[in-house]
């Protein structure tokens, strides 16, 4: 369970009378970096008591679904905090704008509880208590438990002339500029399918839907899932006997986004998001100590109590404990290398941070092991000894997972040396809620 950052999971979420700020609890007794910022911002106040409200109301209605409320709440609230100590580490000194934390988002989709999800997401939604734990794609795995979808067929094709149909002039065009990846749908039965490429290092869809007559393609209007989106996964399935565009995108361990545009007979109509909310657990990947390879179960224990505190509040500080005499001048001096000019984060710029250390050990292979920007230092007691532990998401470029990696460092020398390190995964576990929203519209990439 996650920690509570405000007073929303245990207390009333009505704001008292006389109070000063509308945020969703008490900005006089706001102790977090992240309270004290939403308080400076009367934007992000105003959304924190809309929120408050609307997580009140949800309660309130699905008091079947509570447990479940308060569970995802607690992931949303860690999620925020991530995105706020974020900003305040890119933005130092600038109020938080209104668009940290996906507050509207959230409040849509407490919201959207108590609205009834459209055709054909209503079929799906009502087949979700067959969806296996774990599941990153919702319609394919609830084919195979037997609910009333069938999933287009993506058949590649390297060169325009393994087109199976007569295009005309826009199709045409679009076979002219396929990419290094690219194909088209085959649905049996449905009347109409797409022309598409992936390209890019963001997985940048261009897809080019037609109308099946007889042996002509005729392209038809692209849905507006579809228009300029990256990092999805594009489909098209038959859901009853309905044909929907969809587009599905995993954005964390906590979260599925399914986006889908009906076949009206002559384009495809507005679409509808159903957002899906799920619960997570840490598992420890591996570990590994120096020198090379050596065993290492006993940090692996160290970092995932360490990994489980951060989860639920990912900011600097989080780890921090009171240190005395000669622990404490270990560590401020590991702090000190890990600032210095050849350190972890140089004079405190946090842009460049190391890999992870794994000693010549292959229990990584595979993962992203570059630490990034959001990473933080905090003190460990390892085998007796006071290091400086440094734990963080992956990352490869500008590619983030959701993992932890945790590493520990000793001072030996004047310099740091990697002592520890341990991969822990973040795995999703089983649905929670479920709820059908507005889709927004698309962004530019």
């Amino acid at each position: 369970m996650r920690k509570t950052i405000q007073g929303l999971l245990a207390l009333p979420l009505l704001i008292p009378a006389g109070m000063c700020t509308a945020a969703g609890f008490d900005c006089g007794k706001a102790s977090t970096l992240a309270e004290k910022a939403i308080c400076a911002s009367p934007k992000v106040s105003a959304l924190d008591g809309k929120l408050g409200d609307a997580f009140g109301a949800a309660l309130k209605r699905h008091p079947d679904k509570a447990a479940a409320l308060r569970l995802d709440q607690q992931h949303w609230l860690a999620d925020r905090d991530a995105a706020i100590a974020d900003f305040l580490r890119d933005s130092p000194g600038k109020p938080l704008p209104g668009t940290v934390g996906q507050y509207r988002e959230r409040i849509d989709f407490l919201r959207g509880l108590d609205t009834k999800t459209p055709k054909p997401l209503d079929i799906v939604q009502g087949a979700l208590s067959r969806l296996p734990a774990g599941s990153y794609d919702v319609l394919a795995d609830l084919a195979k438990a037997g609910a009333p979808i069938t999933l287009a067929t993506d058949v590649p094709m390297e060169e325009a002339k393994a087109f199976p149909y007569e295009p005309d002039a826009t199709m045409r065009k679009a076979l002219g500029e396929l990419d290094a990846s690219s194909g088209y749908r085959k649905l049996p039965g449905s009347p109409v399918s797409s022309l598409y490429s992936v390209g890019g290092t963001a997985h940048c869809w261009t897809e080019t839907p037609f109308r099946i007559d007889g042996t002509k393609a005729i392209a038809v209007a692209v849905p507006a899932a579809w228009d300029g989106d990256c990092m999805t996964r594009h489909g098209m399935a038959k859901v009853g006997t309905d044909v929907i565009a969809t587009v599905l995108v995993n954005p964390s361990a906590d979260e599925m986004n399914l986006e889908a545009a009906p076949w009206n007979g002559g384009r495809f109509g507005a679409g509808t998001r159903l957002v899906l909310r799920f619960d997570h657990a840490l598992a420890p990947l591996g570990s590994a100590c120096a020198p090379k390879q050596s065993p290492c179960d006993d940090f692996a224990t160290v970092a995932m109590a360490a990994a489980v505190r951060y989860d639920r509040n990912p900011m600097s500080g989080t780890l921090d404990r009171p240190l005395k005499g000669d622990a404490k001048r270990t560590y401020d001096a590991l702090v000190a290398a890990g600032r210095g000019p050849k350190g972890i984060a140089p004079k405190g710029d946090t842009t460049s941070y190391p890999d992870l250390p794994v000693f010549g050990a292959t229990f990584a292979d595979g993962e992203m092991t570059g630490y990034g920007p959001e990473g933080s230092f905090f003190p460990v007691e390892f085998r007796g000894e006071t290091l400086l532990g440094f734990i963080g998401h992956g990352h490869v470029g500008w590619r983030i997972n959701g993992d932890w990696m945790v590493s520990a460092w000793r001072l030996k020398d004047g310099k740091l040396e990697p002592v520890a390190s341990a991969y822990v995964k973040v795995n999703r576990g089983t649905l929670l809620l479920s709820a059908a929203v507005a889709s927004p519209p698309p962004a530019p990439h």
